[in-house]
């Protein structure tokens, strides 16, 4: 009974993995408020601080994605760096489920 106890008081402090973790859920509390629900950069950070808009082809149909993960674990411009809360599989994953859906095409 003990061991089981053990157990059950680590799980709470154990890192949520890659692959479990609700980006969406992730971009819905961070990167909405800059880049807006849809992408576009109108969230209502974003009207001041301009950010990027995930539909601009300029922009978004040339990065790859591992520019757009780097972008997003070091910052950029005004963006904070979420490099301390995601890590690189993460932020690749963040692309392809959460941003590219959002742009104007998909690119690898």
């Amino acid at each position: 009974m003990r061991g089981v106890l053990a157990v059950l008081l680590l799980v709470p402090v154990l890192p949520v993995r890659a692959e479990d973790r609700d980006l969406k859920r992730f971009y819905e509390a961070r990167c909405a408020v800059c880049h807006g629900a849809d992408g576009t950069g109108r969230g209502p950070g974003g009207i001041r601080l301009g950010p990027a808009s995930f539909a601009d082809p300029k922009t978004f149909g040339t990065a790859s994605d591992g520019d757009l993960a780097r972008a997003i674990r070091q910052g950029s411009g005004a963006m904070p760096a979420f490099g301390f809360v995601l890590d690189d599989g993460e932020a690749r994953r963040m692309v392809r489920e959460v941003i590219r859906p959002m742009g104007p095409r998909k690119h690898r």
